[in-house]
């Protein structure tokens, strides 16, 4: 059985409820989610930084969508190869 990876590995439970999202690279966390009950139901609020980007009805939604948030904000920093131009 092969594992995956999968960007909820990256959330810490700081309290019930409300989860923040740190990469491996970085000291302070990029984004969190946090379960709200609304009249639908209970929702995952998502936000990067301090920007709400979305609402999803499970964590493992709400944390790919917040990874993906991540990839696309930071995508310029990663453009080219690894040492810079040559």
């Amino acid at each position: 059985m092969a594992s995956e990876w999968h960007p909820f590995l990256l959330l810490t439970e700081t309290e019930p409820g409300v989860w923040a999202a740190k990469s491996p690279t970085d000291y302070a966390p990029f984004g969190g989610i946090a379960l709200r009950r609304t009249d639908a139901g209970p929702r995952y609020k998502v936000t990067l930084g301090n920007d709400v980007i979305g609402w999803a009805t499970s964590l493992r939604v709400a944390s790919e969508r917040l990874w993906r948030a991540y990839l696309e904000r930071d995508a310029d920093a990663r453009k080219g190869p690894p040492n810079g131009a040559r």
